[in-house]
């Protein structure tokens, strides 16, 4: 039996499957990605990791046929290197494809994240039997991914599908990226906190802080745990998150025409008190067609999202698709 090796890698954690050909999933591990000692120590790790994985069962590299890769950040489709990634210092212009293929002579492919787990919720997920799909993942950031026509849309170099980076309010809060009012600086889990933090210091919020906690650190869900509890101001701080991000994706329905929005990340299963208002404003921003047919769904796979569409993708590669 042929075997294939998933791996999503993050600032924070990378997650390494084993799967089968058919890319049914039978093992993983989650384990530190150590992003911050640089390339070379991460690959030395995930290595490790994959060694780990493969001899629980008795399995050597030769009975592996190829290796996805999924990485946060902006991957160049076309020089196979990392242009920039936001949560790994010092990858810049890394050929981890390259590098990738001769440490494991395997045949490898790397994706950016969003856009393997679109393809991972269009192949197994709520997009499934979808063929034109937008992906959008909210948490710290905002990512987003295309489905047209049942294919992954790149663009170019790779860079397609950068949902949290439309401006949707010029001169507005500054974004990570360098711009002014993109959406990621209003709508992501980042600038829910950021929103939260100021209630707290202003004193304009008692149940917020009660949730919260002295000495605890404040998160978007206790905003919306806040806003559910009947805080006017935490709910204002969810319906302007929801606002712009109804906004954003009524730009991508006009452009786009989408039979599905699946929505993913941690702030996916916020519940109607987040959903409903981003369909009112979808609704009201978008044109009339397009809007109706539309639907805005949670995603089903989780954060094996990325790791699941990384494999599919391996899947077409080896097939010659």
């Amino acid at each position: 039996m042929k075997y294939r090796i998933g791996v999503d890698l993050g600032g924070t954690k990378m997650f390494v499957s084993l799967a089968n050909g058919d890319g049914e999933i039978f093992r993983s591990q989650r384990v530190p990605t150590k992003a911050l000692q640089g390339p070379s120590i991460v690959l030395n790790h995930l290595k490790s990791i994959v060694n780990e994985i493969i001899a629980q069962d008795g399995i050597s590299l030769k009975d592996v046929e190829g290796l996805g890769v999924c990485i946060a950040g902006f991957f160049d489709i076309r020089s196979k290197r990392i242009v920039s990634s936001p949560n790994l210092p010092g990858w810049e212009l890394f050929p981890l494809e390259d590098e990738l293929t001769a440490q494991y002579d395997l045949p490898v492919i790397v994706e950016n994240d969003a856009n393997a787990a679109a393809y991972g919720e269009y192949v197994f997920g709520a997009g499934k039997d979808k063929n034109n799909m937008i992906f959008i993942t909210l948490g710290t950031g905002i990512g987003g991914g295309i489905i047209t026509d049942g294919k992954l849309l790149r663009g170019s170099r790779g860079f397609a599908g950068e949902i949290g980076h439309m401006i949707v309010l010029p001169q507005g809060p500054p974004c990570g990226c360098g711009k002014f009012g993109c959406l990621e600086s209003f709508s992501s889990g980042s600038a829910i906190e950021r929103e939260g933090r100021m209630l707290l210091q202003e004193g304009r919020s008692s149940i917020l802080s009660g949730l919260a906690g002295p000495g605890s650190v404040l998160s978007a869900s206790h905003v919306f745990a806040a806003a559910r509890e009947g805080d006017k101001e935490a709910l204002k701080i969810v319906e302007r998150a929801a606002y712009f991000l109804g906004l954003a994706l009524s730009f991508t329905v006009n452009l786009l025409n989408p039979d599905v929005i699946v929505m993913g990340g941690g702030m996916a299963h916020s519940g109607e008190i987040f959903f409903n208002p981003v369909r009112r404003c979808l609704e009201e921003a978008a044109i009339a067609p397009a809007a109706k047919m539309v639907s805005l769904v949670p995603s089903c796979l989780g954060d094996e999202a990325g790791v699941k569409g990384v494999l599919a993708l391996l899947d077409d590669h080896l097939q010659g698709k």
